[in-house]
């Protein structure tokens, strides 16, 4: 199988079996947890050493065991298939990818460093830009969001589903926000001013705010579960922060959107940066949510 081309369209891909693929991946996603569990709870005992990439991030020894131990798995559940971790090493024939992984091995490094507990892993498929598969797993909580979004014409596939720390496996449901009452996640980092100016205009608009904080892809679980309706997101984050969680949403009905409306699409850009967005759990809160009086915001 030969994978380049990145305007290859993804009907003509070679067909994958995405049920058993998500299956397997499922099963990566929980070994990493445990990996991760083990790393958390020694830092909670000790410090844990904390390093800072190019850009100033923060990497841990538990991103780069996490990271390890995915890309290894990945690669022989499919070989031919390639790796984009926010580890990797080299991503420089990424623009020449149809089909790859996305893959954020400890999404909420931070909040992993700052013991709230409130990290997760990411792992995605990305044909021609499309998410086809996301799962994002909560090592603490023992749970894993697991999501396929395949639109082929000749045969359309969408499901998502809950597993559970006692391994019941729960089907997610698509849902409709009524009324003016909005359950609606921030970020840590929510205190910049165009929160601020956001959050007026909604209350303007005479919506009612519920304000939760929550860590990382959390946050699209949170979603997934019904506990969150709208999660603005007005500074920037990476592809592999939203791909899972954007599969999982868009099968509930939902997505994740800039702020021109339109849904994020993957590794289409020179850089792996995506501006601002904002993310419903249902589609049809759109028109009400986007920002109006403003639609640009300092990066």
């Amino acid at each position: 199988m030969t994978l380049n081309q990145q305007s290859m369209p993804s009907s003509a891909l070679p067909k994958l079996d995405l049920e058993n693929l998500l299956n397997a991946v499922v099963n990566i996603t929980q070994e990493t947890g445990e990996l991760l569990t083990v790393f958390y709870n020694q830092h909670l005992q000790s410090a844990i050493d904390v390093q800072r990439k190019e850009d100033t991030s923060p990497v841990t020894a538990a991103d780069i065991a996490a990271h390890d131990l995915i890309e290894a798995a990945l690669l022989r559940l499919v070989p031919e298939i390639p790796v984009l971790s926010e580890e990797s090493a080299d991503v420089s024939e990424r623009t020449e990818w149809s089909r790859f992984w996305l893959v954020d091995p400890l999404d909420g490094t931070r909040e992993f460093i700052n013991k709230t507990g409130e990290f997760t892993v990411n792992i995605a498929l990305v044909e021609a830009g499309h998410v086809v598969l996301g799962v994002i797993g909560v090592p603490l909580k023992q749970q894993v969001y697991a999501a396929i979004h395949d639109l082929n014409p000749e045969g359309p596939l969408k499901q998502a589903y809950r597993i559970d720390a006692d391994k019941s496996r729960h089907i997610l449901h698509t849902r409709h926000v009524d009324g003016q009452h909005l359950n609606t996640a921030m970020s840590r980092k929510s205190k910049r001013p165009q929160y601020a100016e956001y959050q007026e205009q909604l209350l303007q608009a005479g919506w009612q705010l519920n304000i939760v904080n929550a860590g990382s892809a959390y946050k699209f679980c949170l979603m997934a579960d019904g506990s969150i309706d709208l999660y603005p997101r007005l500074h920037p984050t990476s592809e592999w922060d939203t791909a899972a969680g954007q599969c999982l949403l868009e099968v509930l009905g939902g997505s994740i959107v800039d702020l021109a409306g339109k849904p994020f699409r993957y590794n289409q850009r020179d850089h792996l940066l995506n501006g601002s967005f904002i993310a419903v759990a249902d589609m049809s809160l759109l028109p009400e949510v986007l920002p109006k009086a403003f639609v640009r915001f300092e990066e």
